[in-house]
């Protein structure tokens, strides 16, 4: 199972920027992914049909690679599905920046957002359930987990227009510019992961 589950990452590799292993309590062994959101692939386009959140940007270019990805894996004999609509996990379900720090991906920002080398703040995450009896690969535990870029800085938490940032906490996600379903222009002024402009 363990070349199994080393065939998967390394598919999942070459669809995704990011991929990473994790083990949740509540759902097994998961695979978490992330593109980069980028004005050509907009990851936190959404529209309103039917007065409901709909995640556009997710629905184009998340979703087709999870299909592959779930495709590839069951081509391999195990079994597996999105956590959430397009990988996106319904709210309080999974915490996809935690399981991005803890699978090794990044690191955590002052922000609370996930900073990556080469993709800083802009990684947009999915997670995929794989059911089987396998164990994530083993790696050295993370000494840091915090990203030494904010240790002698401290621009965003005086930045923030909703005052809810505390050093790589947020107190009051409900209140967070970049969840508040404002207009896209606004979120992209706020928000903390966006840097386009």
């Amino acid at each position: 199972m363990e070349k199994t589950l080393q065939e998967i990452l390394d598919f999942s590799d070459s669809l995704f920027d990011v991929v990473g292993i994790s083990r949740h309590k509540d759902f097994g062994t998961l695979l978490i992914v992330g593109l980069e959101s980028t004005p050509e692939r907009d990851l936190d386009e959404f529209g309103y049909p039917d007065d409901k959140v709909q995640l556009l940007g997710f629905e184009k270019h998340m979703a087709p690679r999870l299909e592959k990805t779930i495709g590839y894996i069951r081509d391999r004999g195990c079994d597996a599905e999105t956590v959430g609509k397009h990988g996106y996990p319904a709210q309080g379900q999974l915490n996809l920046k935690e399981l991005a720090v803890q699978s090794g991906i990044g690191k955590r920002g002052k922000h609370s957002v996930v900073l990556h080398d080469r993709y800083g703040p802009r990684l947009r995450f999915a997670a995929l359930r794989i059911k089987g009896s396998f164990q994530p690969p083993a790696r050295p535990a993370l000494k840091e987990t915090e990203s030494l870029f904010c240790r002698d800085c401290s621009l965003c938490l005086e930045a923030c227009p909703v005052n809810i940032l505390e050093p790589y906490r947020m107190t009051d996600v409900s209140k967070c510019l970049s969840i508040v379903a404002v207009m896209k222009e606004q979120l992209r002024a706020w928000g903390c992961m966006y840097d386009w402009d």
